[in-house]
């Protein structure tokens, strides 16, 4: 049931605005290249500033943000290491790590936690006494996963085939650090944003977001050369949906014994939320810098696909490690 409820509530909805996409490019011959600017320089500012205002951040949850800091990083090193022993070109070595590096916490992260924590056995009637500081902690995960892709992740991409200069200056060009600037200068300060008419405008672009991004995904499927045999794809699927939620788990485990510690409820939504497949905004990147863009879209819906299993399997996994009273 629990597998049966993540591919309709969460992956289904996915494929078909991929789906979508497919058809109407297929159909129209859409513009890619401005779908992408719009969502560089509108729609994405807008979620991240909305998804971070609208977050109540907790100090205590420093933690878990150092925690999705230290496993990015790590991941980031063994996909350098996996590019250097299959013979990647820097541009492909790069587009690799985006692909295991970020997740789409965004799209599917947050909402599987939502599902996880509100139902059996965890969510009873009115009864979910767990989902409040699992939302938290997905939410902070989703705050440190907005930072580092869009900004290294941007980095990365056009690493691959700029100057680290030109790709600093290129990024210097996108709105997205300055969003995050701005947002959390208006945190700090307690204006509120809710009152001005720019409001609305966040919330709509916010929600649009998963649509024109899915889309997007569909159109540059439809323009791409894609067998699902590409074996450098699957080790990519291996890293992030197999090596990724293994490497989540020691780091909780060395936290509670070394460090301060998790809650079980903080360590079952670190875990889950490090199962979640590739970040569709590698593949936005990869078009946008001209960066192996058939590489990065099949290693995107290959681990999408394959998540449907092993992001059931994680969390299978978690309430064993981690056991919670059910409701």
């Amino acid at each position: 049931m629990a597998f049966l409820s993540i591919i309709t509530d969460n992956i289904l909805p996915l494929i078909l605005f991929v789906a979508i996409g497919y058809l109407m490019d297929r159909q129209f011959h859409l513009n890619v290249a401005s779908l992408t600017k719009l969502t560089f320089y509108v729609v994405l500012p807008c979620f991240i500033f909305y998804s971070i205002y609208s977050a109540e951040l907790d100090i205590n949850l420093l933690n878990v943000f150092l925690l999705c800091c230290i496993q990015m990083a790590i991941l980031g090193a063994v996909g350098a290491f996996i590019g250097r022993l299959r013979g990647f070109t820097p541009g492909k070595t790069e587009a690799f790590k985006n692909g295991t590096m970020f997740s789409n916490n965004g799209n599917i992260g947050v909402a599987l936690i939502a599902l996880v924590y509100t139902n059996a056995p965890y969510g009873a009637g009115d009864q979910f006494p767990y989902l409040a500081e699992a939302l938290a902690v997905s939410t902070m995960t989703l705050v440190q996963m907005n930072m580092t892709l869009n900004t290294l992740g941007l980095y990365q991409a056009g690493k691959g085939r700029l100057s680290p200069m030109d790709t600093v200056r290129v990024i210097l060009h996108m709105p997205v650090l300055y969003t995050l600037f701005a947002v959390f200068t208006i945190k700090y300060i307690g204006f509120d944003m809710t009152v001005t008419p720019l409001w609305p405008i966040f919330q709509n672009c916010a929600n649009a977001l998963v649509a024109i991004v899915m889309m997007a995904l569909g159109m540059q499927i439809h323009r791409s050369r894609i067998s699902f045999g590409d074996i450098d794809a699957w080790i990519g699927c291996v890293v992030r949906l197999i090596i990724g939620p293994a490497l989540a788990a020691l780091l909780i485990f060395l936290w509670n014994t070394f460090g301060s510690g998790f809650s079980n409820v903080t360590s079952q939504v670190i875990l889950i939320m490090s199962s979640v497949p590739s970040a569709v905004n590698s593949v936005l990147y990869a078009v946008e810098f001209k960066n192996y863009e058939d590489f990065a879209t099949e290693l995107v819906m290959m681990s999408t696909f394959a998540s449907c299993v092993t992001m059931t399997l994680t969390i299978y996994v978690a309430r064993l490690l981690f056991p919670l009273p059910p409701v």
